[in-house]
């Protein structure tokens, strides 16, 4: 089949969850089907990236949407220097925040784009289309009539944003506008042939909340080295970006609330690594209760996280962690919240330790570091898990009945 997707990240360097979901699922389809990928020119996606991609996948075509091209757009470019001055000059203001979680932006859907995207599906006489990602949802709109349609729903939009926002005391104007960021998301996703979701549970929730068109749950597939636990190494790592806002408030939430609870004299010369780039050299100043070091983004995971712990305090977001594969592949025992492994089948104490509260989190966290049994415990189970449900032969299976099942209703 002629697939032509539509991404807002091109899925390298792997140094975020969606990129690493797409690359993982292109990597082992792109031998069946002819894959082209139309993506906007911008700081994230650079074109050392586009090269390195070209060079490891000589099958796929890309077609990158210049970043001058974007720049005519009067509107695009009001909205990058307006967003960046109040970035500068109010970054902490809470009604800024709400904005920023509310309006995506920074990626241009004029009529210049539009023809671009439209023109690349008409060359490729594409059989499906494919896009990734919330803020090109509405794109659907923009499509020509009778190309079969689909949405890869990373993370349900309204679910983040309510968690996000939770506590912030919005204003009645913002309330109804999230209200309405929730409606729309459901009548996009009605107007597709088919939504793809990355766990049952989000599955589920579109199904309850109106979704009508042909829902699927396709988890994300992680295509790392299998490694066998041997011992901790004394180090403790938090694997993410410091662009995913999610990633910011459950470093933070570690920081203030469970590091303190943790009795670090019993584990000396203990370390927290964050991998993942963008965190300031700030956040190494934090606390004087363990050390805490910036690791930067990491080409080679394993050379720095083999044998640690990994924790995932994540408090908000959606969608699958693609963290917490990571982790059960390369064999690391892993402490977790209930929304960090939220979608992913794996059980508290079993697979890995699943808890909610700073005083939970900080004694599974003591727990972990004292006991090599449960270590070896959590670890052999998760890479068992891993393999039977989330390896990347398993995954692209389901992908491919997908694409399948699409391309017949069109026959």
């Amino acid at each position: 089949m002629n697939i032509v997707i539509l991404t807002i990240i091109l899925p390298y360097p792997l140094d975020s969850g969606g990129a690493q979901a797409q690359y993982n699922m292109i990597d082992r389809l792109r031998f069946n089907h002819n894959i082209t990928i139309v993506f906007p020119e911008n700081e994230m996606n650079k074109m050392s990236a586009l090269d390195e991609l070209k060079k490891r996948w000589p099958q796929v075509e890309f077609c990158p949407y210049r970043y001058a091209n974007q720049l005519i757009n009067p509107c695009f470019l009001f909205s990058k220097i307006k967003r960046a001055f109040k970035k500068t000059v109010m970054p902490n203001n809470e009604r800024f925040i709400v904005e920023r979680m509310l309006k995506p932006y920074g990626y241009s859907m004029d009529w210049r784009f539009v023809r671009f995207f439209n023109n690349v599906i008409k060359e490729k006489a594409a059989d499906i289309v494919q896009i990734e990602f919330y803020p090109y949802l509405h794109f659907v709109n923009k499509l020509p009539a009778g190309i079969r349609k689909i949405f890869i729903h990373h993370e349900i939009r309204y679910i983040r944003n309510r968690r996000l926002l939770a506590d912030i005391n919005l204003k009645p104007s913002e309330k109804a506008y999230m209200e309405q960021l929730y409606r729309q998301e459901i009548e996009d996703l009605n107007k597709y042939d088919a939504v793809v979701a990355l766990t049952e549970i989000d599955k589920k929730e579109l199904l309850d909340n109106g979704v009508e068109v042909p829902l699927y749950a396709s988890p994300a597939s992680i295509n790392s080295e299998l490694l066998e636990y041997e011992n901790w190494n004394g180090k403790i790592t938090f694997l993410g970006g410091y662009g995913h806002t999610p990633n910011q408030e459950g470093f933070e939430w570690l920081v203030k609330s469970v590091v303190p609870l943790v009795d670090w004299s019993k584990y000396p010369n203990t370390e927290i690594q964050i991998v993942g780039g963008g965190w300031p050299q700030t956040v190494e100043s934090l606390t004087n209760l363990v050390k805490i070091k910036r690791m930067g983004f990491v080409e080679n995971l394993t050379s720095v996280a083999k044998n640690s712990i990994m924790i995932v305090p994540i408090l908000s977001g959606s969608g699958m962690r693609m963290k917490i594969l990571e982790g059960a592949a390369m064999g690391m025992p892993i402490i977790t919240t209930a929304v960090g492994v939220e979608g992913i089948d794996f059980e508290h104490k079993k697979t890995c330790m699943i808890v909610n509260s700073a005083e939970d989190f900080a004694e599974s966290l003591m727990q972990v570091m004292s006991n090599q049994n449960l270590r070896i415990q959590l670890t052999t189970e998760a890479r068992k898990k891993f393999i039977e449900k989330y390896s990347i032969d398993a995954t692209a299976k389901i992908r491919e009945n997908i694409y399948c099942s699409l391309n017949n209703d069109r026959k």
